[in-house]
């Protein structure tokens, strides 16, 4: 008796939920789902060797940062969206790069009290030959600067604009979470400031109309971080 009542009571529930489903804006459904999967598959995607057998780590990020970066323009066709709705615009540069100013001056600090008292000065730079020598420190800018143009993008642009128009302001903590928890093979410390970071960045990309300053923004980051672990 007792499990025909819990049977019916879990049957109604799924059929409100589907009703529901009917009522939801269906790009923000296929964008949440597309967007879970490619990270999970970023997540736990093995280093390849197929392009660079001899450097996997550069090949993960050459492989991931296109996987970020160009897989999302099958929905934007699919729902015949323009660019900009993505984010994929210059924006008001003027506006802009003034934020980037403020908001690098800010992560200095942070950065330079984090790796006077952590242990962040023996993780950066993540690829390690790029402590021996000015050729190997560039080809790693280059690579990363590929990856995080995906990256920012995926999150910045994709999920931000794309959920933007169903979701409201919410989208930003939406991506703001997900950011989050892509980093969770970083250092604790990192991976808990990543989500406080993600806030940022979408506040930015919202109010420039567009994911560019957040790529320049993250990449500097990335860069002063590189430094500060070769020459702190």
């Amino acid at each position: 008796m007792l499990s025909q009542v819990y049977n019916e009571a879990m049957l109604r529930l799924v059929k409100e939920y589907a009703r529901e489903l009917r009522n939801i804006d269906r790009e923000a459904l296929v964008i949440a789902i597309y967007a879970t999967t490619i990270l999970l598959f970023a997540m736990f995607m093995r280093r390849t060797h197929f392009l660079l057998p001899r450097d996997s780590f550069m090949e993960r990020l050459l492989v991931v940062g296109t996987l970020y970066g160009i897989s999302p323009f099958v929905l934007l066709l699919a729902f015949r969206r323009a660019p900009r709705d993505y984010g994929i615009a210059l924006g008001n540069p003027r506006v802009w790069l003034k934020d980037v100013f403020f908001y690098y001056l800010i992560f200095l600090i942070i950065l330079f009290v984090a790796f006077r008292f952590t242990n962040l000065k023996n993780v950066y730079p993540l690829y390690r030959r790029a402590t021996q020598g000015v050729g190997y420190f560039f080809l790693y800018q280059l690579v990363q600067l590929w990856y995080m143009i995906g990256w920012e993008f995926f999150f910045r642009g994709f999920m931000l604009f794309g959920l933007e128009r169903s979701f409201g302001r919410m989208s930003l903590l939406v991506q703001a979470i997900a950011f989050g928890l892509a980093h969770f093979k970083k250092p604790q410390i990192e991976a808990y400031g990543a989500v406080i970071a993600g806030v940022f960045l979408g506040l930015i990309a919202l109010r420039a109309r567009s994911f560019l300053p957040c790529i320049v923004l993250h990449y500097l980051i990335l860069l002063t971080a590189d430094v500060m672990g070769i020459l702190l």
